[in-house]
């Protein structure tokens, strides 16, 4: 944070460390989703439950 504050043009007080890393783990965790969901979706090998089964079924 030493280092961080002393930047120009930078308001210390506006960053907060745990929001950016619960931002940056959600953008991870929804991008992995969403990988997931394209998987599931285009090959039918990977729809392995008998719930994603049903539901691409119809």
């Amino acid at each position: 944070m030493g280092q961080y504050t002393s930047l120009p043009f930078v308001n210390a007080e506006q960053f907060d460390l745990d929001n950016y890393v619960v931002g940056k783990s959600l953008d991870g965790l929804f991008h992995t989703l969403a990988q997931e969901e394209q998987k599931i979706r285009t090959d039918p090998v990977a729809r392995v439950t008998d719930l994603l089964k049903e539901v691409f079924a119809k």
